[in-house]
């Protein structure tokens, strides 16, 4: 098994569910600067022979919105460098941004400068990637100047890393993103899983409490009435309990709690949920049913994107691999890949299999899907894997994915 590792150490930093803004631009914008001023907590990464052109992460703090992480990339010669090997770690942390900063040294704005913007806009644009424009170092600049680039650019804004007024208008604009960014993000549970009244089993491993919390206060804001029970206790709730409306489980379980369940009773679980709510849940179901087509000769990509843990990596590299092979055949060739960027060239895969875990961004998750499309390679997850694997694949599609 081929193992490739891409960017794991930064992971947990720019992978995580907090909101990602981004700066970059060419050298010598001042975007570092901006950083220097928006920053409350730096972690350094030192750049030096692969990872020159790796981020500098940090944390702001934006009002009562609290905080979000801030990264700074290395600062390109030529933003059409984003088409280019030279500048793959920026391109992809880029892509995964929930906001990109594109920074414009305003003193340097040529007609040379305005193509480069050009090409990053209609970048920032087919990748989806909501960004603001910023025109830096306006205190050297002079006012008739300014007043023209604002009639051509309303929605930009101009500032000097010089001034704290203008850095007070960078974190109010910004604050004023995250916001958008927030509600359109959906729910954890879809509007039509619960009503106010039902009974949800919350399946938990008896190694420990149940991590995924958000979902179960969004059941409870929802009006259900959530019950936490252990795996191996699931038999005896259902006989239990007057009714039950919906089995949240670990997709891990899903071989186990399958007959459980009766038919009757909706099933899914975590990770289901957690890639509905990122908007990903039809390609992983998709990608899941391409397992029917593998063959011995068939390659197939773990990408396993977030600091997992113990029980997770033995998923990825243990009970998925042995289950994959035990159905498709033993020569069937299985790559891995570590950290949030993928190989660039997907084209020799069959299937790339995320792991996905609550710990990721929505927009990390997007933009690997986004890649795998485009690469016209199938994606799945480990849940749907695992559904697909026990046979559950149908019955949790239509949990969430009701035919209307």
């Amino acid at each position: 098994m081929r193992h490739n590792y891409l960017s794991a150490d930064l992971a947990g930093e720019i992978g995580g569910q907090n909101r990602h803004v981004v700066l970059f631009g060419q050298v010598g914008s001042g975007k570092t600067s901006i950083f220097n001023l928006l920053v409350s907590h730096r972690k350094d990464i030192k750049r030096s022979g692969k990872e020159k052109y790796g981020p500098i992460v940090g944390s702001c703090r934006l009002g009562h919105i609290g905080e979000v992480t801030l990264i700074d990339t290395a600062g390109l010669n030529d933003v059409s460098e984003l088409d280019g090997e030279n500048a793959t770690s920026v391109r992809n942390t880029v892509r995964r941004a929930d906001i990109a900063i594109y920074v414009i040294n305003i003193q340097e704005f040529d007609e040379t400068a305005r193509q480069t913007y050009q090409h990053a806009h209609d970048w920032l644009v087919k990748n989806d990637v909501p960004y603001l424009q910023v025109f830096n170092r306006c205190d050297e600049a002079y006012a008739g100047d300014i007043a023209k680039l604002k009639m051509e650019f309303p929605d930009a804004i101009f500032i000097s890393a010089n001034t704290s007024g203008s850095i007070s208008l960078l974190r109010a604009r910004l604050s004023q993103m995250v916001r958008t960014s927030e509600d359109i993000e959906g729910s954890l549970v879809p509007d039509n899983l619960v009503c106010e009244g039902d009974y949800v089993l919350l399946l938990v491993p008896e190694s420990g409490l149940i991590h995924e919390y958000l979902i179960m206060m969004d059941l409870i804001n929802r009006g259900a009435r959530c019950v936490i029970i252990h795996e191996d206790d699931l038999e005896n709730a259902l006989k239990e309990i007057p009714r039950v409306d919906l089995v949240i489980a670990y997709a891990r379980s899903f071989g186990k709690v399958r007959d459980i369940v009766p038919e009757n009773v909706p099933l899914t679980s975590y990770s289901l949920l957690y890639a509905k709510q990122r908007g990903v849940l039809e390609d992983f179901i998709a990608g899941a049913r391409t397992l029917g087509d593998l063959k011995e000769n068939s390659r197939i990509l773990v990408a396993v994107g977030s600091r997992a843990s113990e029980v997770y990596k033995e998923i990825g590299r243990i009970k998925i691999p042995r289950s994959l092979r035990r159905v498709v055949g033993e020569e069937l060739q299985i790559d891995y890949n570590f950290g949030l960027d993928l190989p660039e060239d997907l084209s020799s895969y069959d299937l790339v299999i995320h792991d996905t875990g609550a710990t990721m961004s929505t927009r990390s998750v997007q933009a690997r899907v986004a890649i795998c499309r485009e690469a016209g390679v199938p994606s799945a997850n480990y849940g749907t894997v695992l559904a697909a694997l026990a046979g559950v694949l149908d019955r949790c599609e239509a949990v969430l994915l009701p035919k209307e």
